[in-house]
């Protein structure tokens, strides 16, 4: 009995030791500290920087536009005065949205994270 025991726990021990260590030597040249990782994470931030840049000048278009109808709203007498702001405040927000597609295409992808896949 005291054998089956003894050869259980070094069992257990070489497995645990190739558990361990396996992971570790298989992530060894792709870690989070290597240069293509640093790489992709500062252009990845510069890419959501350049989108939320683009995102909140949209909405400050909008936003504009929409503060621009109101205040026009309430100083108009005649249907053709509010229509004529509801249209502005329509085509204000059609020439943000255009606006808004050129530059997002103009950004164009985001970075692909480069991976490297052996073929055997």
């Amino acid at each position: 009995m005291r054998r089956f025991t003894s050869r259980s726990l070094v069992a257990l021990g070489v497995v645990l030791a190739l558990g361990l260590s396996t992971p570790a030597i298989a992530s060894a040249g792709s870690g989070p500290g290597s240069t293509s990782q640093k790489t992709f994470h500062q252009e990845r931030q510069a890419y959501n920087a350049s989108r939320q840049a683009i995102q909140m000048t949209f909405q400050s278009a909008v936003s504009s536009a929409r503060a621009t109808y109101f205040s026009a709203i309430t100083k108009t007498t005649s249907s053709a005065q509010r229509s004529g702001a509801r249209q502005a405040m329509e085509t204000a927000i059609i020439q943000a949205a255009a606006a808004r597609s050129v530059a997002l295409t103009a950004l164009g992808n985001p970075p692909v994270r480069f991976s490297i896949r052996l073929v055997r």
